[in-house]
């Protein structure tokens, strides 16, 4: 399997404007009260310099009470259209930095958004990123609307 193979697509309709999902994605105060769920793994804190360049960094509690972090770098900003970044995490031991790209198309006040996560060096981490990508899309679709 080539590395263009090792990524998600996901794709969802969120009745809200695209400038209020982009916010959810990018205000540290909007990000932690949505981006988890409790017993299974939330995120507690986030910086971020939004700009192209900026880093950014979410710290949170796993369902087993540790903690973990990821963070990267914004290599995109379209407000409120696309955002980019690269992605790099601190569990299973797998040092590997990918990309995430968000595109948001907005339409009669709904909005449809595409997550592309790329850059996988293995099938089963892409595996375990998509599971999450169903959560975490969810829990923004529950927040925004």
């Amino acid at each position: 399997m080539n590395v263009t193979q090792l990524e998600i697509v996901k794709e969802i309709a969120i009745e809200a404007p695209a400038e209020a999902i982009f916010a959810a994605l990018t205000e540290p105060e909007q990000l932690v009260q949505w981006w988890g769920e409790e017993g299974l793994y939330q995120c507690t804190h986030m910086d971020a310099d939004l700009r192209v360049g900026g880093t950014w960094r979410t710290v949170g509690t796993s369902a087993n009470g540790t903690t973990f972090a990821v963070e990267g770098e914004y290599t995109a900003i379209e407000r409120p259209h696309l955002l980019e970044y690269t992605w790099r995490h601190d569990w299973d031991g797998v040092p590997e930095e990918t990309l995430v790209r968000y595109e948001l198309a907005e339409r009669d006040g709904s909005t449809l958004l595409r997550v592309r996560h790329s850059g996988f060096t293995g099938e089963q981490s892409r595996i375990n990123h998509a599971e999450g990508w169903n959560r975490v899309l969810g829990w923004l679709k529950t927040f925004t609307e």
